[in-house]
């Protein structure tokens, strides 16, 4: 969910900004430290010992602040900073250049907290059209006002960014408001980590932007997202994130609300999200998904782990325009408040719709635990969309899925599938299709014409408890019985790092037996 005022907001704030240019040297820094320095020059930052007036050449020259390396470090170097907590409101300054960026790390392993809570402004750091910079081993957190950002990466209309990573970054405490019980409105949000991409031409897209290995917990975001990707970005790698215990939807790739003013690039596409643990993004007032695709395209979910969530996966479309190209593969998928995953824009007026998606080779247990009838997978407004080689194993409602009367809504396949509830009765199932409800397995294959090849079987899941293990035993329905050709990457793994095509065959499900 969006909120297009507080886009529009940030859009008037963020780009009319005046940034120095990149590899601006210091005049203030008599000492030498320049961004002209020499590839290969290492700095040091020590929030306690340090003076911005040395020159940062080593522990006992460090500068004084983070602020001070990121205006002066040049391309190529790297900024180690000591542990601490640093109380500062950030504007990186610099860029590197491709192959040799700026590294901004932390010294000898120690814990380095940027911390928010003494700011007057709303954001704690600000990239804007810099390039070719790393920040590791950080931790973001503590700023509770409304439009808090714990980072703010953004490429203006004439700008660009490229060849960003946060590796081993923690976002912490990014909150609009103190009380997380308490409703928000539209207008009341909070962002650990967002990209916009204002960008009106493809060079002046986000590309190359890596987040990998970062943690976000404890976020309260109102109806914002903890990681959100938005407008005229092309080209992410979201991977290995633990994303948690936060208010609202966890990872976002967004498009259409008009970030960029050429539709034409609106959208985060060309993306992967991929190996990350999202659970317990809820909220109260609305569905939160773990992983959310809201208008993205060319966008591929593979080898996540989302489990209680309000959906574990959503791809959707909240504005006009479409989300398309998106695949789904080999994620463990369970326990979530609504459906495993929702595909499909949700109002047949004015929303945009969802097409040409794969939901294929993915394991889900359980889902729908709020039990209001919507099974493990829920279709609204969503065309040319396939559902395959997955296993489904349902809760005690035994609902298979929703697919709700809404157009356009063609050209869809459901097949491959092994299907099974905890009553282990074929005949006592809902499927709920269209105006239709469907009480027997084989009513809803003959009727609907889908699932012609699946099966309702127990999977033999290995376990299905508290934290479950959902490989299955020898001897289980789904071992070599799915559809090997739509697996078109002979390179694909499985949720365990397999080959997930062996001997041209292909098992069901996130997991693949050797």
């Amino acid at each position: 969910m969006r909120n297009i005022l507080i886009l529009s907001i940030l859009v008037l704030c963020f780009s009319c900004k005046k940034e120095s240019t990149v590899n601006s040297t210091d005049s203030n820094d008599p000492k030498g430290g320049s961004a002209n320095a020499a590839l290969g020059t290492v700095y040091y930052v020590d929030g306690a010992a340090g003076n911005d007036a040395n020159n940062g050449l080593s522990l006992t020259t460090a500068w004084k602040t983070i602020q001070k390396s990121f205006n002066t470090a040049g391309a190529g170097s790297t900024v180690m900073i000591k542990g601490g907590t640093y109380y500062e409101q950030l504007t990186v300054k610099v860029s590197g250049t491709a192959g040799s960026p700026v590294t901004f790390t932390n010294y000898n392993g120690e814990q380095v907290i940027i911390d928010g809570s003494k700011n007057s402004g709303t954001t704690i750091v600000t990239i804007t059209d810099k390039s070719n910079l790393v920040f590791s081993n950080l931790t973001v957190q503590n700023i509770t006002k409304n439009n808090a950002i714990g980072v703010l990466v953004s490429a203006n209309k004439t700008g660009g960014v490229s060849n960003l990573t946060f590796h081993n970054v923690a976002f912490k405490n990014i909150k609009w408001t103190s009380n997380a019980s308490t409703t928000p409105n539209s207008n009341q949000n909070a962002q650990p980590f967002i990209a916009f991409g204002y960008g009106t031409a493809q060079a002046n897209a986000i590309t190359n932007l890596v987040v990998d290995s970062c943690e976000f917990t404890g976020n309260v975001t109102g109806y914002s997202e903890s990681l959100s990707l938005d407008g005229n970005i092309d080209g992410f790698t979201i991977t290995n994130n633990k994303v948690h215990d936060n208010s609202n939807i966890g990872i976002a790739a967004i498009g259409h609300y008009g970030t960029s003013s050429n539709s034409a690039l609106d959208q985060s596409r060309n993306g992967l999200i991929s190996g990350n643990t999202c659970y317990n993004n809820k909220a109260g007032y609305a569905t939160s998904g773990g992983i959310y695709v809201d208008g993205g395209a060319n966008i591929k979910i593979d080898r996540n782990i989302t489990y209680q969530n309000g959906y574990g996966i959503e791809i959707g479309n909240e504005e006009n325009g479409t989300a398309s190209n998106i695949t789904v593969t080999n994620n463990l998928i369970y326990l979530n408040e609504v459906s495993g995953v929702a595909i499909g824009g949700y109002d047949s007026g004015n929303s945009g719709q969802v097409t040409n998606c794969t939901i294929r080779n993915n394991s889900f247990l359980k889902n729908n635990t709020n039990n209001d009838g919507s099974g493990e997978f829920y279709v609204t407004k969503a065309s040319n969309c396939t559902i395959g080689n997955n296993v489904f194993y349902t809760n005690s409602q035994n609902t298979l899925f929703s697919l709700e009367n809404i157009s356009p809504q063609t050209g869809n396949v459901i097949d491959y599938n092994d299907w099974y509830t905890q009553s282990g009765n074929a005949s006592d199932i809902t499927v709920n299709w269209r105006t239709t409800s469907y009480g027997s397995f084989t009513d809803y294959k003959t009727k609907s014409s889908q699932d012609a090849h699946s099966t309702f079987k127990d999977p033999l899941f290995n376990g299905i408890g508290t934290i479950p293990d959902l490989h299955v035993k020898t001897g289980s329905p789904c071992l070599r019985t799915g559809n090997a050709a739509w697996i078109t990457d002979a390179a694909e793994k499985d949720l365990d790092g397999k080959p997930r095509v062996v001997n041209g065959t292909v098992d069901m499900g996130a997991y693949q037996q050797q």
